[in-house]
């Protein structure tokens, strides 16, 4: 998708939120220029694509740092919405927690399938939680950079774009299975949960 289209889907997504007085939404901070997504990201060595670029450039997270006011409601349940350079330091240290020796000249015969299981530098953390929803962008060229959620030992499962992933956040609001609660904190209504849940979350790592 181009960085307009996503920005249109990440734009009606808050005014939904909006619409639902979902607190977030107040906390939203300003986006990131072009020049400094392409700053912040070269410290790092990593090239966003246009997709992961359109994201930060949206929002530059509910909160700068991923440590900062953990337990406060997020953009969507149980996660973390954190800023672009919070985001790589966190994917970072991921990387370096996941990541041997090995895997920088890996033996096609022997190490293949632990290092595909490995945290990238290239996965991009758009939403942190106990296993965050990450973008692949491998190839920063890419038109429609896969997203899906990272498990160590599993990858990033099974992938969609994002425009595909915040349609799945649309239809979880007006469905009634994500749920506000009177405190102005997220909720589930398993009795609303769709058979397939690639998108929310919840099986994305299924097989």
């Amino acid at each position: 998708m181009s960085t307009s289209e996503v920005t249109q889907a990440l734009e009606g997504f808050e005014a939904s939120l909006r619409r639902l007085g979902v607190p977030v939404v107040d906390r939203l901070r300003p986006g990131l220029t072009a020049g400094q997504v392409e700053q912040i990201s070269a410290e790092f060595g990593v090239r966003l694509s246009q997709d992961a670029a359109a994201w930060w450039m949206w929002h530059d997270g509910d909160r700068e740092r991923y440590e900062d006011d953990w337990g406060t409601p997020g953009l969507t349940p149980g996660t973390v919405f954190s800023g672009l350079r919070s985001s790589l330091t966190r994917g970072t240290w991921f990387h370096l927690a996941t990541w041997t020796a090995a895997f920088d000249d890996p033996d096609p015969l022997v190490d293949t399938l632990e290092w595909s299981w490995a945290f990238h530098p290239e996965y991009l953390i758009l939403l942190d939680r106990d296993s965050p929803l990450v973008m692949d962008c491998s190839d920063p060229e890419a038109l429609d950079s896969p997203t899906g959620l990272y498990s160590a030992g599993s990858s990033i499962g099974r992938t969609i774009s994002l425009t595909e992933r915040i349609g799945w956040w649309h239809w979880a609001l007006d469905h009634g299975f994500w749920l506000l609660t009177d405190d102005g904190r997220w909720d589930l209504d398993l009795t609303k949960a769709p058979g397939q849940l690639v998108g929310l979350e919840a099986r994305d790592n299924a097989n």
